[in-house]
């Protein structure tokens, strides 16, 4: 009898995804640090643009993971007190959390980025530094979409009967 192989099915997800996207950002923010390091200080050459590129990463490792920890029930509480509370009330205040503070002050933020990003996109907006980056209009984008994904990922998860799926421990 011969063993049949084993099937490993690899599930995708729009989080995983982004989780993904910032791990990448990283390596590259750690290895354009290393350069720019060396070239400064080995050969003495400085570029604008390199300050502008370390920020730009550091703005994707920052804000793509940000819709799964949501979802994911990952955020960063005061467990000395919830730690305390019965399952119920915390998922009152996780509820309470996400319909009363996350998505109101979300979407209030994508709703006013809505003419900052139009502006910059009129404009094409680059870099303030002189000789930085262009496309700052793109991650004045990133930021708005950001909001609006929070604000809506906070609405569904806040309305759903478990707030956290299947395997809702709260």
């Amino acid at each position: 009898m011969t063993a049949q192989p084993r099937r490993t099915e690899m599930k995708v997800s729009f989080s995983g995804v982004l989780r993904g996207l910032a791990a990448l950002a990283v390596v590259a923010l750690l290895m354009a640090q290393i350069v720019i390091v060396a070239l400064r200080y080995v050969f003495s050459l400085g570029a604008p643009w390199a300050t502008d590129l370390l920020t730009y990463l550091f703005f994707f490792i920052v804000s793509l993971p940000l819709v799964g920890v949501i979802l994911r029930n990952e955020s960063v509480r005061v467990d000395v007190f919830s730690g305390r509370f019965p399952p119920r009330l915390n998922r009152i205040i996780d509820r309470v959390a996400l319909l009363g503070l996350l998505f109101p002050a979300t979407a209030w933020a994508a709703w006013n980025a809505v003419p900052m990003v139009r502006t910059s996109w009129r404009v094409l907006e680059g870099s303030p530094t002189l000789g930085g980056l262009p496309g700052l209009f793109l991650l004045k984008t990133v930021t708005a979409l950001i909001f609006a994904a929070l604000a809506l990922v906070a609405l569904i998860v806040g309305l759903r009967p478990r707030l956290y799926g299947k395997g809702d421990k709260t």
